[in-house]
């Protein structure tokens, strides 16, 4: 089942039962979309792998804040709309969509042992940051939610 097939699926839903299934729809999806973390895929296609593999933990896991900020931001009968980010999680759609291009690298101090406190100046890097969408549209998702709703219904017949 694909996200458009899933739409009409949903408009043929009685209204009484619209307002749990916008609550079921936010609920999957937002595991869904932690759960990419973990499996490292998106709708069945692997991540790129990182330049220099990590010894332990996870590809885009570090301090946890990125899959911590996965959250419903709307739901009604209408849609559902989750998102990712906020003040702390600036970087969340440059790892989901990728980004290509210069950045400017601020003033600041670099500690290091052999020379003490060094001033580093302002200056710009190239970044090649390949996407690893763990948010978007989804068959897997579309199918999933498909089979919640239908597992609902059923418990109300």
């Amino acid at each position: 089942m694909n996200f458009n097939e899933l739409e009409n699926y949903l408009s043929s839903l009685p209204d009484k039962i619209l307002d749990d299934a916008a609550e079921i729809v936010a609920e999957t999806a937002t595991s869904y979309y932690k759960e990419r973390f973990r499996e490292k895929a998106f709708d069945g296609n692997p991540w790129a792998p990182a330049k220099v593999p990590r010894r332990n933990g996870s590809l885009l896991i570090d301090s946890g804040n990125l899959m911590g900020s996965i959250r419903p931001a709307y739901v009604g009968r209408d849609k559902v709309v989750i998102s990712a980010g906020n003040d702390k999680v600036d970087y969340a759609k440059v790892h989901n969509e990728g980004f290509t291009g210069r950045v400017t690298v601020p003033a600041h101090v670099r500690h290091t042992s052999k020379y003490g406190n060094v001033e580093v100046r302002e200056h710009t890097r190239q970044a090649n940051i390949p996407a690893r969408p763990f948010m978007g549209r989804s068959d897997e998702l579309a199918e999933e939610i498909h089979k919640r709703l239908e597992g609902y219904i059923d418990t109300l017949k």
